[in-house]
């Protein structure tokens, strides 16, 4: 049973916008483009005034732990042209970058890629409006 995926309202017209316009959007995989869309179509919106401090949303900064590597990596989700692999800054709108927004600490997630899947759990959700 997948979580309850809520987004702010203001992140869902950024991303959705950012579908249309983000190149390497284009290059993904037709099913990751779909999952990434369908994604953003069941997202549960909110205001500001209503999302919760507990759940991830853009700029915040998730820890997660690959349960099979046993090892921790940090990732700080932005919007797709702030994108900067080697500072850590994943997409929003990548494969990973997706399901890390509307998270939770203890939450599990997922990432089937075109070979296997990767198993993760939240350690920590730092959200950057908070810090």
């Amino acid at each position: 049973m997948e979580n309850r995926f809520i987004l702010l309202d203001e992140d869902h017209k950024l991303l959705t916008q950012a579908l249309e316009t983000d190149k390497r959007f284009a290059l993904l995989s037709d099913a990751e483009r779909n999952g990434i869309k369908n994604r953003l179509a069941n997202a549960e919106l909110v205001t500001t005034a209503d999302f919760p401090n507990n759940v991830s949303r853009l700029y915040d900064v998730i820890t997660l732990r690959n349960i099979h590597l046993r090892q921790n990596i940090q990732y700080k989700v932005v919007p797709p042209d702030e994108r900067d692999d080697w500072k850590g800054k994943i997409s929003a709108i990548s494969p990973l970058g997706i399901l890390l927004m509307g998270v939770t600490n203890g939450q599990s997630i997922v990432l089937q890629t075109n070979k296997k899947k990767k198993h993760y759990v939240v350690m920590e959700v730092r959200n950057a409006m908070y810090i």
